[in-house]
């Protein structure tokens, strides 16, 4: 995580296909450490249009928002220490999705 509390994501993407096409990466978060949390949360996406053959790089950032989760000792949403995972992919599904640890401090 940056100093300004974002963290940036380049996900390399190639168009494996014979026609131009456009792919959608999806950026989810999972927190670890917190059961009552969402199974994943959908954090951010980038849209690419790549010719036959053509690779390009999907770049996320996400901010301190997207490790956000309701805690009840104050009634709101905060931004919550602990082990996240970050997950990306062309869709929600588990089979579709690689991951990565991380921690926010």
């Amino acid at each position: 995580m940056k100093a300004d509390g974002k963290v940036t994501i380049t996900i390399p993407v190639t168009n494996t296909g014979n026609r131009a096409g456009e792919e959608i990466v999806q950026v989810y978060v999972k927190a670890l450490d917190y059961p009552e949390a969402p199974i994943k949360s959908l954090k951010g996406f980038a849209k690419l249009s790549l010719k036959p053959g053509e690779k390009g790089k999907a770049v996320i950032t996400l901010d301190g928002e997207a490790f956000e989760y309701y805690d009840p000792s104050i009634d709101e949403l905060s931004t919550r220490s602990g082990r996240y995972q970050i997950m990306y992919g062309s869709s929600s599904l588990e089979k579709d999705l690689k991951s990565l640890d991380f921690v926010v401090k």
